[in-house]
């Protein structure tokens, strides 16, 4: 193939543009076949964007690393969280010491520990559902979707109640300062938002010592609790208090996205709607089938550490590269009419959705049983329910990560 020197996108991607926000893999769709790695001028990245290209950069982590999706601390916060505390990121570490992390949070989302919970999420849904009797319409995003995900994980934190202002503090600032490695944030949100996420560090980190002999099976005790060989902490107390910011916002709000995306899909597929309606065990499909299609996280990022050359395309050394998961997991090479909404695919799970490789996202049990439990719930109580048509899409304008701010729907 004739070597190209930073090929360009065609003109439709912008992933900040509305069609982007709408539906990050319809933007991808040209860009795929005619260029399938390009440089993204606005944000200074390498693209790739087909499947086979997609696994090998998540994949190789020796040659694509993690270690350059570390934000920078501002100066003024160093005194209360040091840099070396964030370049310990989940995002942003390499084997062996991800592999460290990763072990230690997987006890706490083990599937053995994640499938019994079914119930008590059936009966929070319930429970918030009950708060909207005698309504019509309601912002579903926030006051269900992201309403069931944060008491979710409270409880399975331990926190009590009045906790509640400063986890979701945490929640809302996380993606905000991992996005900033590229996408920077400017005064006064940018001081705003490290005050919130450093007070939840701190809030953590009293938490994480209080809790390192216990016995008790939360997310923090089984986490703080863990010894190596040696009978020592597994991890310091700073790598915990760090890696439970992170799972506040990873834990909560990505699982919201995809039930609201999966609201957004059944209002326009009534046929899968009725479907999963009368066969409770197709929900776990309606999941699987809008991660695929509508991934919550669009795009995962990693970093050259040698010269590469991908689809006779040359990144140099130390160039930042996102992996377009929405396009991967559209690429007509891998799957069938992949644009179409479709609950009954052989292999539901064969998406990049978690990611691959080492950084596969250790909460994707949790997702799995949370999204699929709350969607059920939601068109049980409220079979009627629709998308109420023409409103304005509200999004966080990040391209890394997306968050959707509301979504109004009428019953």
């Amino acid at each position: 193939m004739e070597q190209l020197d930073r090929p360009a996108p065609p003109a439709d991607f912008n992933p900040l543009s509305e069609q982007g926000f709408k539906d990050p893999a319809s933007i991808c769709q040209r860009a795929r076949e005619e260029t399938p790695v390009f440089f993204f001028q606005p944000l200074g990245v390498w693209m790739v964007t087909r499947r086979e290209d997609a696994e090998k950069v998540l994949s190789e982590w020796e040659t694509f690393s993690s270690l350059a999706n570390c934000p920078e601390v501002p100066e003024e916060f160093r005194g209360r969280f040091a840099p070396s505390v964030m370049a310990d990121s989940i995002v942003a570490i390499d084997p062996p010491r991800h592999t460290e992390a990763r072990i230690v949070i997987q006890r706490g989302f083990m599937k053995q520990k994640i499938d019994p919970l079914e119930p008590i999420i059936e009966a929070r849904a319930n429970d918030i559902l009950d708060g909207l009797v005698g309504e019509n319409s309601t912002d579903i995003m926030t006051n269900y979707c992201l309403e069931l995900t944060t008491r979710t994980l409270m409880a399975l934190y331990d926190l009590p109640s009045d906790a509640r202002p400063l986890f979701e503090g945490i929640r809302d600032v996380s993606i905000k300062v991992l996005a900033s490695a590229y996408e920077p944030m400017q005064e006064p949100e940018k001081s705003q938002v490290w005050d919130k996420y450093v007070s939840g560090y701190e809030y953590f980190y009293r938490l994480v010592e209080t809790r390192r002999n216990s016995d008790a099976h939360d997310i923090i005790s089984t986490m703080a609790s863990q010894k190596d060989s040696r009978g020592n902490p597994a991890l310091t107390t700073e790598r915990i208090a760090l890696h439970l910011v992170e799972i506040a916002f990873a834990g909560t709000d990505t699982t919201a996205q995809m039930m609201a995306n999966a609201i957004l899909f059944l209002d326009k597929h009534p046929e899968a709607l009725a479907a999963a309606k009368a066969d409770p065990a197709l929900w776990s499909r309606v999941f699987e089938e809008t991660v695929r299609r509508r991934p919550s996280a669009p795009f995962a990022g990693r970093v050259t550490t040698k010269e590469v050359e991908i689809r006779g395309v040359r990144i140099p050394a130390g160039s930042p590269v996102w992996v377009s998961l929405a396009a991967a997991n559209t690429d007509p090479r891998h799957v069938g009419c992949p644009m179409d909404f479709d609950i009954n695919r052989s292999s539901p799970q064969d998406h990049l959705a978690f990611t691959k490789g080492r950084h596969t996202c250790p909460g994707a049990p949790l997702a799995r049983l949370q999204g699929a439990t709350g969607l059920r719930v939601l068109f049980e109580r409220l079979p009627t329910l629709r998308v109420v048509p023409d409103q304005p899409l509200n999004f966080a304008p990040m391209a890394l990560l997306p968050v959707r701010l509301s979504l109004q729907v009428c019953w």
